[in-house]
């Protein structure tokens, strides 16, 4: 088996778990951002390697959106459990 695929096997299977029982629990927001920061390593791990400039620029651009969205959740659930 390939290093790689090893790795995005174990990230998925990681975030997946912890994303099952964020939900299970009721907690939204911290799913929301588990998925963001899953979508941020597996898109990082399964595009190793050499690759175009425009292949960089938009993977780049999608590892910044996904951490983006990581971060708005992650407020999103701190304001909500203040609020509680």
């Amino acid at each position: 088996m390939d290093t790689v695929a090893l790795a995005a096997a174990m990230i998925g299977a990681f975030c997946g778990a912890v994303v099952t029982y964020r939900v299970v629990k009721r907690q939204w927001w911290l799913a929301g951002a588990t998925c963001g920061f899953a979508a941020w390593a597996l898109l990082n791990t399964v595009t190793v390697g050499n690759r175009s400039r425009l292949e960089h620029n938009a993977v780049f651009a999608m590892g910044l959106i996904s951490l983006a969205w990581f971060l708005v959740a992650a407020m999103m659930h701190g304001r909500r459990r203040g609020r509680l």
